[in-house]
């Protein structure tokens, strides 16, 4: 299985970086090398990144585009 990885890294407050907001979610990077969401804390954590936003008007785009192709295919039945 390949990755892809890149863009912002991981920050690691025990290393010195700066720790997400007090009951924010973020995406956590786990002792065992595992990223999951949650909330911080100094026990099971090495890492965290924030959240990526959510492009709603590309959403809305593909909602329209996935509704036309479906009544689509229901004429073609």
């Amino acid at each position: 299985m390949s990755y892809q990885a890149g863009g912002q890294e991981f920050y690691y407050p025990l290393a010195g970086d700066p720790y997400p907001l007090e009951d924010h979610k973020v995406i956590l990077l786990t002792k065992g090398g595992v990223c999951v969401v949650g909330t911080w804390n100094d026990y099971f954590y090495l890492g965290w990144l924030p959240l990526p936003k959510r492009n709603k008007d590309k959403e809305t785009q593909i909602e329209i585009q996935s509704s036309s192709n479906q009544r689509t295919s229901e004429k073609e039945s």
